[in-house]
C-alpha cells in the first residue's frame, strides 16, 4: 500500500506528491481534559486517525491525498482550572498554521484541508484557511469532522445528536483506538451536562466562560452508553464523510477573487 503520512515520506516521495494535485491534511486539535475517565489526548489523537482513514481512502481510489502530523496544540484556555491543559493564543495557533502551509506551498502543494478536531478551535480555523488563502491564493479549506459528518453521527449516537465534550462520541472513538487509556470504572459517574452551550449569550452571542461554569468534572455529555464498535462506526463515518468533501470538484475549485487584479 502506497504510503500517506508526510512524515514516513522520503523528501523525493514528497516531490513527486507535489506533481500529482495531492490534497494535504494539517490535522489540528487540543492537549487537554477530558474528565476523569479519558487520557488529555483525544482531541489529538481522534483527529489523526480520521485524517490517515481519509487518507487510505485516497490510496483505495487512486486519489493523491497526504497527512501531516497533528499539529496537538489548540486553544484550549477554557479548560485551564482542570489541569493536564496545554492553551495557545488564537494569533500563536494562526501563526503556527500559516507558517506550516506557507512552507508546504513552497515545494509545489496548492491544495490544503485544515481538519479540525477540537471545538475551541473551530472559527480560529475558518479565519485561519480565510486570511492565509488570500495571502497566498490558493483554496484552503477548514473542516471540522463531526460537524461536516453530522447526519453521520445521529444516526449511531443513542444519547446525544454530535460530539460534545469527553461524551458518548469521544470515548466510544477512544475505545476503539485506545482501549487501555479509557477508565471504564468511571463511565457511569463521569457525567455532565446535555448542552455544549456554556459559550451562548443571548439568542446568538458570544461570551467567554470556562468550561467549569457549567461541569464540575470536566464532561459535557453522557459517556455511559460508549462502545468500542460505536466508536469505529464514528471513526468510519467520519472519513467517510472527509474524503467525500476533498472529492467533491466544488471544494478545491480557484475562485477569481482569490487572485489579485493586475
Amino acid at each position: 500500500m502506497a504510503e500517506y503520512e508526510w512524515a514516513r515520506l522520503r523528501a523525493d516521495e514528497l516531490r513527486k506528491y507535489s506533481q500529482d494535485d495531492t490534497v494535504v491534511i494539517l490535522p489540528v486539535a487540543a492537549l487537554e481534559q477530558h474528565g476523569p475517565h479519558l487520557p488529555v489526548m483525544v482531541d489529538s489523537r481522534l483527529v489523526e486517525e480520521v485524517s490517515k482513514r481519509t487518507a487510505s481512502l485516497g490510496v483505495d481510489k487512486g486519489l493523491p491525498i497526504i497527512t501531516l502530523p497533528v499539529v496537538w496544540h489548540g486553544l484550549s484556555e477554557h479548560h485551564m482550572p482542570f489541569g493536564g491543559t496545554v492553551t495557545l493564543t488564537s494569533n500563536t495557533f494562526f501563526l503556527i498554521v500559516r507558517d506550516l502551509i506557507k512552507s508546504i506551498s513552497r515545494h509545489g502543494f496548492s491544495k490544503f484541508l485544515i481538519l479540525n478536531g477540537h471545538g475551541g478551535n473551530i472559527t480560529a480555523a475558518e479565519v485561519c484557511a480565510q486570511d492565509i488563502s488570500m495571502e497566498l491564493s490558493l483554496p484552503i479549506v477548514a473542516a471540522t469532522y463531526w460537524l461536516e459528518a453530522a447526519d453521520r453521527f445521529a444516526k449511531i449516537l443513542e444519547t446525544q445528536t454530535n460530539v460534545m465534550h469527553a461524551c458518548e462520541a469521544e470515548t466510544s472513538m477512544m475505545m476503539a483506538l485506545e482501549p487501555s487509556l479509557v477508565v471504564d470504572s468511571l463511565l457511569n459517574e463521569a457525567k455532565g451536562p446535555m448542552k455544549l452551550d456554556f459559550l451562548a449569550a443571548g439568542k446568538g452571542s458570544y461570551r467567554w466562560r470556562s468550561l467549569t461554569h457549567v461541569t464540575s468534572n470536566g464532561v459535557i455529555g453522557d459517556p455511559s452508553q460508549s462502545s468500542s464498535a460505536k466508536g469505529e462506526q464514528l471513526l468510519r463515518e467520519a472519513a467517510q464523510a472527509i474524503f467525500e468533501l476533498i472529492c467533491n470538484p466544488e471544494t478545491f475549485k480557484v475562485q477569481s477573487d482569490l487572485r489579485v487584479p493586475e
